[in-house]
């Protein structure tokens, strides 16, 4: 009995465990629920956050993009190619929250700062890496901000760096503008060994027995390079079908040959491939051309090591110094041609300052009537030395007109003739630059250099610049220092010359032996003949030659004589912007108005240092880096 009411005596003390163990059990599940649901109310307001930033950064992002857009606008406005590029005004009104982007779907975004400043002074620099590797210019960046509060007071803070590059265009040894193809085809052979661009494509080839073509710089394009030329005739290739088509490279074997490039260490190679066809190819089929562009960039960079690159590797267009020409037009070559004229009525402020008429201290005129004025950089009228301007007239071939041309006597412009007219201080100093025209539209209005060997040393502003909206020819050797007349230069200086078309006469010219259309190619015999300028001048348009070409770059610079035997020297730089709007005639082969001479063409290092001028500048704008606060 004592031990069962033991039993019954422990039984009853543990009575109500089992409750406690309940209330435990709850007490711990009540807990762990509440954690599982702070933990998902925090998730909840976490990816709430995470939601609102995510709208802020997109919304700050589009802001940005919004002011990058805005930016390139502005310069296309008012950009000259002159740095910096804008004005604190001109940033300041497309800046403000006023001018941020709205969102209609996205309710409680808030820019509290949307602002776009010049983010440090202009600086000098040389592009080591990419598409522009070698070049040199000066950099003006632009930060673009955008601060965004958003609806729960989540907010981001962008910026984007843009920057405005401007490089000097007479740093090419040759530049041809959009909308003006290079075609380069030399008949006999030719090393060059400045960078070659074009913003447009590039088509090369060679006729020439060995060496044959030779390059020893860059070569880009914006857009596709063809070893082939820009013809409509081409015979249809076979056996594939499908039309006229050009033929693949190595199928030009006994009509154009490889040219050669050199490598990034300096070894020429045969470039026997391009942006179309893979090297071997000798048919028109698809199974000849590459499967993709990232192809033909593996090739071209394995080939080469950087030295020939196309807009699929990344190069892009630079743009010359007229602002519409940011803007896309559909005829650039007609807008680029802007840069040699004279200012008129309707044009913008910033139009009328790019071009190079106005950055000119010297601007000679001359009338339908045949008078000659002379104005400074502020408009005031000037007085000429004696001989300086001479009405004369001679007979061109290729344009089949007779030219009334006025020739400059370079001669004259000596440090004491030149400080008379424009004086060597002041706002109208003299700056090495001079435009010549003649409002003549009845004829062929043209200027002609003459006695140019040597060229003005006016005070520390060496070098002359001659601009003109009409063709210009150069007659003699020009710029090589050689001479006794005071007051000039005696070594090689800058010079440039830009207009409408480049003609050069040589030693040998005579007006009389080209009085008029009954003169012929054999009384027209050139001597040797050497100039030392840069040429901005336009070619004939590609589409009016029936097939035939305009020349391509070798013909760029025109002749008149027979040159059979005789070298022709060049020291310069090459830019085509613009086709030929006055001295439109076509190119034709040679014996008919013109026989070649031997070309001894090289780019002036110089200009790397020392450019002519008022030397053209092109402009990159690149997006920078990214960042956020």
């Amino acid at each position: 009995m004592n031990r069962l009411g033991k039993v019954r005596s422990i039984a009853g003390s543990e009575r109500g465990t089992a409750l406690v163990v309940t209330l435990l059990v709850l007490v711990v599940l009540t807990s762990f629920g509440l954690t599982l649901v702070g933990l998902g109310t925090t998730e909840v307001a976490i990816s709430s956050n995470w939601r609102d930033y995510t709208k802020d950064f997109y919304a700050a992002e589009a802001g940005v993009e919004n002011g990058v857009v805005a930016l390139r606008n502005l310069f296309g406005t008012n950009a000259t190619g002159t740095q910096p590029p804008l004005t604190s005004a001109q940033l300041a009104s497309i800046s403000g929250t006023a001018n941020a982007p709205t969102f209609s779907s996205i309710r409680g975004i808030t820019f509290n700062t949307y602002s776009i400043t010049t983010a440090s002074p202009t600086y000098a620099t040389t592009f080591a890496t990419g598409p522009y590797a070698g070049l040199f210019g000066n950099v003006t960046p632009h930060a673009v901000t955008a601060q965004v509060t958003g609806q729960a007071g989540t907010g981001a803070n962008l910026t984007r760096i843009l920057e405005f590059t401007t490089v000097p265009l007479f740093q090419f040894g040759v530049f041809y503008g959009k909308g003006v193809d290079l075609e380069i085809a030399p008949g006999a052979p030719m090393t060059f060994n400045g960078r070659i661009h074009a913003n447009s494509d590039i088509y090369i080839g060679t006729q020439a027995g060995s060496p044959g073509l030779q390059l020893e710089s860059y070569m880009t394009a914006a857009g596709s390079v063809y070893r082939t030329l820009k013809r409509a005739n081409a015979p249809t290739c076979s056996p594939c079908s499908g039309g006229q088509q050009p033929y693949p490279p190595s199928s030009y074997t006994g009509l154009y040959s490889d040219p050669q490039i050199k490598d990034a260490g300096g070894t020429y190679r045969a470039l026997n491939f391009d942006s179309k066809y893979q090297a071997g190819s000798t048919q028109c089929c698809s199974s000849s051309q590459w499967a993709s562009q990232a192809d033909f960039a593996s090739q071209a960079t394995t080939t080469y090591g950087g030295q020939l690159k196309t807009g699929s590797m990344g190069v892009g267009e630079i743009t010359p110094p007229i602002p519409s020409l940011f803007n896309d037009p559909s005829t650039p070559d007609v807008k680029a041609h802007q840069l040699i004229e004279a200012p008129v009525t309707g044009d913008s402020s910033a139009l009328a300052a790019a071009k190079m008429y106005s950055q000119a201290t010297l601007v000679i005129s001359v009338s339908s009537s045949g008078t000659f004025t002379a104005k400074n950089k502020s408009g005031g009228t000037v007085t000429m030395p004696a001989g300086l301007v001479t009405q004369r007239s001679f007979y061109d071939s290729r344009q089949g007109a007779q030219v009334t041309s006025y020739d400059i006597d370079i001669t004259k412009l000596t440090s004491t003739s030149v400080t008379s007219m424009v004086g060597s201080s002041g706002t109208n100093a003299w700056n090495g630059m001079m435009y010549v025209s003649s409002t003549d539209t009845t004829g062929f209005p043209a200027v002609r250099l003459v006695n140019g060997a040597q060229l003005p040393a006016v005070g520390s502003v060496n070098g002359l610049t001659v601009v003109s909206k009409d063709p210009v020819y150069v007659k003699g050797d020009y710029n090589t220092g050689v001479g006794s007349v005071a007051g000039l230069a005696t070594t090689k200086v800058p010079a440039a010359i830009l207009g409408d078309a480049v003609t050069v006469l040589s030693n040998g010219w005579s007006d009389t032996n080209a009085a008029n259309s009954s003169s012929t190619l054999g009384s027209r015999v050139a001597n040797d003949t050497t100039v030392n300028a840069a040429f901005a001048t336009g070619p004939s348009v590609e589409s009016t030659q029936s097939n035939a070409g305009n020349g391509q770059l070798e013909n760029v610079i025109r002749f008149l004589e027979n040159w059979s035997g005789k070298t022709f020297t060049y020291k310069g730089s090459i830019v085509a912007l613009w086709h030929s709007q006055q001295a439109t005639a076509n190119w034709q082969n040679t014996g008919v108005y013109y026989n070649a001479p031997s070309r001894a063409w090289s780019y002036d290092t110089s200009f790397n240092t020392t450019p002519p001028p008022g030397t053209p500048q092109g402009v990159i704008m690149s997006k920078g880096r990214w960042y956020q606060q």
